[in-house]
């Protein structure tokens, strides 16, 4: 291949001549190799550190210890990082809070577990989300500040957030549902900013929405399995089944090709409904169960449960529910901006506290008529 015809290494794709990433599969171009990096061939085969994969799981020719990666990962990290604690471990990465040298600022640090690294898939997807989060700017999408790979090594470079994940905040019981509808809200305009920059998140749950500091500024993590919408597709019934079933379009739990932003709509409902119930939309003892319901039953009706919910609150939730995409929502921002237009009724309490003072002015005009009446009475008697 002719330098003026460059094409990706890993998937063939062409490639412009001032590309960094490859746009269909996230591979480093030649324009964005660290000299200093050992960049990650997932296909390849042998060679120190083959990871072999069994029954779908990755098995390391030589697994390290937390405290060996770590080791490992200090020496990666140099003089650019100082690595202070793992704060986090997830499916296929590990997070880190750590020290910038060069800015004086803490960061998080995502690092994809040494396991995996023989497996394509965990590879694509870590990339991936730091393609999809350099994409995207606003408040309630955590940036990314790099992604590097070196020494058989991937990891990105964050903000470090402080807070506590919706997931935790659930287990503590229900949402008022005004709260409810500002965190939905918020997750609608963040997910917008997403469907503009073309990518469709997929993995919309509890546990990938922050809410940070004491305020609960809502933040969408996790973009890890995110996909773009104008990505290529081969033809063909069915594909792998990604995401977390509770909170699946039926879509995407058929694993069919041809999804788009409104499957995370969708999602976004599920996860109204489980802050305004309790739970989720379905359940089952399987996913696979799980799946089957959201592909051939209809979710009970909120009201049904809670009659309390504001009606056309609970309108929008279900709406985002419809098993047929074109009756959802066609935008997050229009759901946004249904959501936004939800009146809440005065609790009783408010209703008790403008009867009071009502209440009050009735007994005060009551004693002064009283002491009138006896006044006069008085007065009456000394005239005599």
């Amino acid at each position: 291949m002719s330098d003026a015809s460059p094409c990706c290494t890993a998937c063939r794709r062409p490639l412009a001549s001032d590309d960094q990433f490859c746009s269909k599969c996230g591979t480093p171009t030649p324009l964005n190799v660290d000299p200093d990096a050992t960049l990650i061939d997932p296909g390849a085969q042998g060679g120190e550190g083959e990871v072999t994969v069994r029954d779908g799981v990755p098995e390391s020719a030589a697994p390290l210890s937390k405290a060996e990666f770590s080791a490992r990962l200090r020496e990666v990290l140099g003089a650019e990082y100082q690595l202070i604690s793992l704060i986090g471990q997830g499916g296929f990465a590990r997070v880190y809070r750590a020290r910038d040298r060069r800015l004086d600022r803490i960061v998080a640090l995502k690092v994809i577990r040494p396991d995996v690294m023989g497996t394509k898939a965990f590879v694509e997807s870590f990339r991936n989300e730091g393609i999809a989060l350099a994409k995207l700017r606003h408040p309630a999408v955590v940036p990314i500040y790099d992604i590097r790979e070196r020494s058989g090594l991937i990891y990105c470079v964050m903000p470090l957030v402080e807070g506590t994940t919706l997931e935790a905040r659930l287990e503590r019981g229900r949402l008022p549902p005004y709260e409810s509808r500002r965190i939905l809200s918020e997750l609608a305009d963040a997910l917008a900013a997403a469907h503009r920059a073309k990518m469709v998140h997929l993995d919309i749950k509890p546990a990938n929405v922050f809410l940070e500091g004491d305020l609960h500024k809502v933040l969408l993590m996790d973009f890890g399995i995110a996909k773009a919408i104008t990505e290529q597709v081969e033809e063909g019934s069915g594909g792998p089944v990604v995401g977390t079933p509770e909170y699946m379009s039926p879509e995407q739990a058929r694993g069919l090709p041809e999804i788009d932003h409104r499957s995370d709509i969708y999602s976004l409902g599920a996860l109204g409904y489980r802050m305004l119930m309790g739970r989720p939309p379905f359940w089952g003892r399987t996913p696979a169960e799980i799946l089957t319901k959201h592909i051939n039953e209809a979710p009970v009706p909120i009201r049904d449960i809670n009659p309390s919910i504001p009606k056309d609150f609970a309108d929008a939730v279900m709406k985002c529910l419809e098993k047929d995409p074109w009756r959802r929502f066609p935008t997050a921002m229009e759901l946004r901006s249904t959501l936004d237009a939800v009146t809440f009724s005065a609790t009783r309490r408010e209703s008790a506290a403008h009867e009071a003072p009502s209440g009050m002015r009735g007994a005060i005009v009551a004693i002064i008529a009283v002491v009138g009446f006896v006044a006069g009475l008085l007065t009456g008697l000394l005239l005599r």
